[in-house]
């Protein structure tokens, strides 16, 4: 039941697009529900928390009956829709902050399942922690090139589990990270979004060089996160690849396309929007991309309707890379919404014959 009053429902989010539910994890029983009754009148964020308690409950009955792999699908199951449920709330309230703490308690659980190691890791940056998992696969060589991944603006580490799926099912560790601004790092951690956020990210390259086990380093990131994996990409050379996917040239354009991400963002940077105007004009690739010189993919929807294609191209054309790639999925929404199964392998063979052809 809810306990909003009318004008208050809180509806389904504009950046949760039906497809990057599904593509994120969301149960195909717990998408329709949370579908049918958000669009009947009830409160979206209460509905999709809801749906989690249930999916975490069973998981830990499913558990302690011994039924591994049914516990493992129903925390991950719960973790994605209390995902979705949180996009529903605007600022950082207790409300917020509870749903994403069973978030991470049904995340971590989860990994626990998982049947490669997944290991939690905090890297110090700034007088706080950046949060992260270390996916490993069996049977993992030592000197195997690993993969940096990076969510965006409001989609965080959790989100793009399958995608690095993919990259753990080719025999190719993960470190699926929240940054500065991103996830547990800025909701419990208080590391807040920052311009210059390749170096935090060379932090993280530097944690994977302390480990000792791995080879070449490649980077992606999704939506805003092609853009700060491009800065990255830009400014330490020992990143060997960098797949972009349906990132940005100037993120404010996402404001334009939707003025409440001012807030949003000032949120993340921990600063006001009067204080953001300043800020804005340095959060570009000007300058920039004509320093990304490694194997370098930019992978954009043709009809992206937050980020634009010209963007895209911009970036690409400016990269002096000598292997570099733009490939564009027609009919498409914001990171290749629709076509998901084929984009995400897609990036994922490409990155990976880059970062062998690198040893």
């Amino acid at each position: 039941m809810s306990t909003v009053t009318q004008g208050q429902v809180r509806t389904q989010p504009p950046a949760q697009l039906d497809s990057r539910m599904l593509a994120g994890g969301v149960d195909l029983n717990d998408y329709l529900i949370l579908k049918k009754r958000a669009g009947d009148g009830e409160d979206w964020v209460e509905v999709a928390e809801e749906l989690g308690d249930k999916r975490a409950q069973y998981a830990r009955a499913q558990l302690a009956l011994g039924h591994t792999q049914t516990a493992r699908y129903f925390f991950f199951a719960a973790a994605a829709v209390y995902r979705v449920g949180q996009y529903g709330i605007l600022e950082v309230t207790d409300e917020r902050l509870r749903i994403y703490h069973k978030l991470d308690e049904a995340f971590s659980q989860f990994a626990a399942l998982f049947e490669s190691p997944m290991t939690k890791v905090a890297i110090p940056y700034k007088g706080y922690d950046m949060d992260g998992w270390l996916i490993e696969p069996q049977h993992c060589q030592t000197g195997s090139p690993v993969v940096l991944m990076l969510p965006g603006a409001t989609g965080f580490k959790e989100e793009f589990m399958l995608q690095a799926q993919h990259f753990i099912d080719r025999g190719v560790p993960v470190l699926l990270m929240d940054g500065p601004g991103q996830g547990t790092t800025v909701f419990f951690n208080k590391g807040y979004l920052e311009v210059h956020l390749e170096e935090a990210y060379s932090k993280m390259i530097d944690f994977l060089e302390q480990d000792g086990r791995f080879g070449p380093v490649g980077i992606i990131g999704g939506s805003t996160g092609g853009y700060y994996v491009s800065r990255a990409a830009a400014t330490d050379p020992r990143i060997k690849g960098c797949v972009w996917n349906s990132g940005s040239y100037y993120p404010e354009e996402l404001c334009k396309f939707a003025p409440i991400y001012y807030r949003k963002f000032a949120i993340l940077f921990g600063k006001t929007e009067e204080e953001m105007k300043d800020i804005w004009p340095q959060v570009s690739l000007e300058g920039l991309a004509e320093r990304i010189s490694c194997p370098f993919l930019v992978v954009h929807s043709e009809s992206d309707p937050l980020f634009s294609l010209a963007g895209a191209r911009r970036a690409f054309d400016e990269s002096p890379s000598i292997d570099k790639e733009l490939k564009i999925y027609p009919g498409t929404n914001h990171c290749q919404a629709g076509a998901e199964s084929e984009a995400f392998r897609y990036m994922a063979d490409w990155l990976i014959d880059r970062l062998y052809g690198s040893k």
